[in-house]
């Protein structure tokens, strides 16, 4: 049997990546929009007819998920989103504090034009999803954003260690805080703390940093846990299209 022309073949491969990274977004979408509960199971046929999708693409997906820290596999009994108690969403960001005060302090000292920009571009993407009211959009640059601020400073291994903490902590975020923020602790204070970095107030940027976790941890420690939904219902209007 003659083999399809090369170019086709690199189409279809490329197909299957955007595929497989569409499912994978439809979860962590879901998740970003506080649509699933902590110790959901997160079933692959279920998964699959939702989506509609193949189960290899949603096995693939989980796999990935499980692998960044997203996730939780129990052997022999499935995957599932992690339970993260009080005490450890505290403890990690009592860390971050410890972390992300030193973060602002050298930005506002050393903040280029290229740290400014991009740091006033995110700002704006945040702003147009709260517009929108796209929350599970802006419950993901939340996170992106602490991200972000690791980057700029240029230490790889800084940035390796706060997105492993930013991976839990964001999640809890996510499945935990309520569906509008407010005039409370989230995302809309970042805008100054940006402003104050751009400034070279490094003393400001850091109690301003301090103080938005401080928010983070009561606002989602006051939060009742959420009701269980069907898998059918937390997938509603969210699709693996490409």
């Amino acid at each position: 049997m003659a083999r399809p022309p090369r170019k086709a073949a690199s189409r279809r491969r490329k197909g299957d990546v955007a595929a497989d990274e569409a499912v994978y977004g439809a979860i962590r979408r879901a998740m970003h929009m506080g649509r699933l509960s902590p110790g959901a199971k997160l079933q692959e046929p279920v998964l699959a007819r939702v989506l509609k999708v193949s189960r290899e693409r949603v096995r693939k997906a989980l796999h990935r998920l499980v692998h960044e820290g997203w996730l939780t596999a129990v052997p022999n009994r499935g995957t599932f989103v992690p339970a993260l108690s009080v005490e450890e969403m505290r403890n990690i960001y009592d860390v971050r504090s410890m972390l992300e005060e030193g973060i602002v302090r050298r930005l506002s000292r050393e903040a280029s034009s290229i740290v400014a920009q991009r740091l006033r571009a995110h700002i704006t993407e945040e702003r147009a999803a709260t517009r929108s009211g796209d929350r599970g959009r802006l419950f993901a640059l939340s996170g992106e954003f602490h991200i972000l601020l690791a980057e700029l400073c240029g230490n790889d291994e800084l940035s390796k260690l706060l997105r492993g903490l930013l991976t839990r902590s964001t999640m809890h975020f996510s499945l935990a805080a309520p569906e509008r923020l407010h005039n409370c602790a989230g995302p809309h204070e970042h805008g100054d703390i940006v402003a104050a970095i751009l400034d070279g107030k490094g003393e400001r940027a850091s109690k301003l940093m301090l103080s938005h976790l401080r928010g983070l941890v009561a606002l989602q420690s006051a939060r009742p846990p959420a009701k269980a939904v069907s898998l059918e219902e937390a997938f509603r209007g969210i699709s693996a299209a490409r």
